[in-house]
This record gives C-alpha cells, structure tokens and sequence, in this order.
C-alpha cells in the first residue's frame, strides 16, 4: 500500500490535468456523475467517499478519506465546507454505524484480494444496517475477452458477478457496467455524443463485457 500511496502523492498536483481533463477522461467522469446521480438521490444520507483522492466526486458526499495526503490536500482546496481525514482505507477513523452509503472509484482496481477483503470489513463496520457500497471494479469478463495483461499493481486487479455475490458480509442489490464501447478509439471530438448510448450498451445484458461493473454491495 505504501507504493501506491507514494505514486500518488507524487503525481497529486497534475492528477485533475491528466487524468480527466482530456476527452477520454471527461467522458469516463460524465458517465460516472449520471450513475451516482441515480444512486445517491436521498439528500438526507451521510455518504463517504472512500479513496476520494483530488476530491473529484466529493459533490456526491458528505466526508471523504484518503491515505495520500496530497491528493486531501487537493481535494480540501476545492471542498473547503467537506470534512476529509487521512486515513488507511483498513483502519478508517469513522465510528461504527456511521454512514449511509460508501462511495469508491478508481481504488479497488489496484488492490488485491486479501487487502480488499480488508476494506470491506472496514466498510461494513462504519456502515449503518441495510447502508450501501457503491464501488467500481473492472470487469474479468471484458479482460480475458481482450487477453488484459496486467503491468504491475496499477489497475490489475478485476472480478466477476458470479466472484462478488460470494461476498458473505454484503449482498448485491444491482450491478450496472460503464464503458462497453471502446471510446479511447473513436475521434475525440466525437465521444461526448456517445456517452448515453454507452450507458445503455453498458446496462443490457451485455453488462458484464463493459469495462467496469459499479457494484451495489448492502451491508448484512
């Protein structure tokens, strides 16, 4: 984890530039602003951004985490009303039963099982009963179907429908897919007009050969 916090904190200050100020970014943010604005309509719930890095959906949350101290640094800039704490995602500084619903994207990706495993148990511990996960992990599935070869740590970790509804802490409530076109492809003028097309694709029963799948996991 150490690593992963130290690449990070490294590339904090140009993070919001490189990653989602281009045509391809804008377009993964976009699609991922209309799934949570779906997700997350109860103003009322007290929602954690887990690993909320830059604070770039910190707008969907009432408090947000982070092990790299940069990135809160960031983050506390553009959110100076949001309480944010410096935390390992395995040792969270939230007392028990303190939140509606944990968002987390761009995280787990880059973990491995035993550490999610810890993560999880993190989450169901500071969720309230019946308060929901809602957290991306790219898709086996889509991978294989590409012969994926991961290069390290960065993005190499995926999974299956079938892997998470094993979870014994947590059961599915849905699961929805993000990226099914391959939009990094298309002309970049062009893919913003793709975005809602790519959300229907995404959400057919083609779900699971998307990029992602966005699992909405319900503490038990």
């Amino acid at each position: 984890m150490d690593k992963i916090v130290e690449y990070y904190n490294e590339l904090a200050s140009t993070y919001d530039e490189d990653r989602f100020e281009n045509e391809y970014g804008k377009f993964i943010d976009a699609q991922e602003r209309l799934l949570l604005n779906k997700l997350l309509t109860d103003k009322n719930d007290v929602v954690l951004d887990l690993a909320c890095g830059s604070g770039r959906l910190l707008d969907f949350a009432s408090f947000g985490t982070d092990a790299s101290e940069k990135m809160l640094e960031i983050a506390q800039k553009k959110h100076k009303n949001k309480k944010l704490v410096l935390s390992d995602a395995e040792q969270l500084q939230f007392e028990t039963d303190t939140f509606d619903k944990i968002i987390s994207f761009h995280f787990f990706m880059h973990l491995n099982d035993e550490k999610i495993e810890g993560i999880l148990n993190e989450c169901h511990r500071i969720l309230k009963k019946d308060g929901k996960l809602i957290f991306d992990i790219p898709s086996l599935k889509r991978r294989n179907l590409f012969n994926f070869k991961s290069n390290g740590w960065h993005g190499a970790h995926s999974s299956t429908i079938e892997k998470l509804r094993q979870h014994p802490n947590f059961r599915i409530s849905n699961i929805h897919g993000l990226l099914f076109l391959p939009i990094h492809r298309f002309p970049k003028f062009s893919r913003r007009f793709f975005i809602k097309l790519d959300l229907i694709l995404s959400n057919s029963f083609l779900k699971e050969y998307s990029s992602y799948l966005v699992v909405e996991f319900v503490k038990q």
